[in-house]
């Protein structure tokens, strides 16, 4: 199984940090490196979680997921998913995140968010 390679970047133009996801994401110790990422999130960005390469997404690792958006939300960091997939935003979906967290297809439309919010 293909392990996920996870990209982070910083966008401080649009005020995001960018985690870009690609390969499997099927537990929660991987969920955990954006967990932990959320304590270097500038105050006042938005982390964005772009899961458009992603090959596999379980049941285990949306539970992660909804953790992680949860956590996001008591840091005060705003948590934007993206995925181009239509079926990973269904799964997304399906699995309640967006009451959590915006589901956007494209990283325009999340730093379109981010900047009506600002």
């Amino acid at each position: 199984m293909l392990e996920p390679s996870i990209t982070i970047r910083t966008d401080r133009q649009s005020g995001m940090v960018i985690a870009s996801i690609s390969g499997t994401l099927n537990t929660c110790d991987q969920v955990d490196t954006l967990r932990h990422s959320l304590d270097d999130v500038p105050r006042g960005f938005s982390l964005v979680v772009e899961l458009d390469a992603m090959s596999s997404l379980s049941a285990t690792s949306l539970g992660c997921l909804r953790d992680l958006a949860t956590a996001a939300t008591r840091e005060g960091v705003r948590l934007i998913l993206v995925s181009e997939s239509l079926d990973v935003r269904a799964n997304l979906v399906l699995a309640d995140l967006d009451s959590l967290a915006p589901v956007l297809h494209t990283l325009a439309q999340a730093s379109q968010v981010v900047a009506a919010a600002a």
